[in-house]
């Protein structure tokens, strides 16, 4: 049987202390890569950065992955073969008539309970969006005004009351002595 092969694999999670702009311009640096390249590991789809690595090189490149500030993991290319494939029964174990397909009990969720949706794809489901129809608003008593000057008219404008002073009656009467005098009311 042949060694297994392993990959490793980035969906753009960062190491904890780290920014993306750190991790994606040591990220760039390390691949000798343009903006254009990092930005697309940065997806958060799972990428397979290498492979075909046996487990040595693969947790190698984890960990320099690591020091650069991104979080990765190692998968066994092997083990995702084997589940793909079923393995033949033995003759002796074949049964004479299948067997009646048993469905598994629909697990009854609470109101409101959560469910984890798989990572690629909108998160909703089609029958749980709504949908918005646009709504006209007539726009055509609206103006725009230079930015000088008031923003009202005039004719918007409230007048304020007159303000109503009180004088006092100051009697000047000497005048032909030449001397005024005055009294301020109480």
């Amino acid at each position: 049987m042949s060694e297994s092969t392993y990959s490793v694999i980035f969906r753009g999670d960062l190491e904890p202390g780290y920014t993306a702009a750190d991790v994606k311009a040591n990220m760039a640096r390390l691949f000798k890569a343009g903006p254009e390249t990092v930005e697309k590991l940065f997806s958060g789809r799972p990428l397979a950065i290498k492979k075909g690595l046996n487990l040595a090189q693969a947790e190698q490149l984890q960990a320099t992955l690591a020091r650069q500030g991104a979080q990765s993991s190692v998968k066994n290319e092997a083990a995702r073969e084997v589940e793909a494939v079923p393995a033949p029964r033995p003759v002796e174990e074949t049964p004479a008539a299948p067997a009646p397909a048993v469905k598994p009990a629909p697990v009854a969720q609470a109101e409101g309970a959560l469910s984890l949706a798989p990572m690629e794809g909108n998160l909703l489901k089609e029958h749980e969006r709504i949908t918005v129809e646009p709504v006209q608003v007539p726009v055509s008593h609206l103006s725009l005004k230079p930015p000088v000057g008031n923003l009202v008219e005039a004719s918007e404008q409230q007048a304020p009351p007159p303000v109503q002073v009180k004088v006092p009656d100051w009697k000047l009467g000497g005048h032909v002595t030449g001397k005024a005098s005055f009294k301020l009311p109480d």
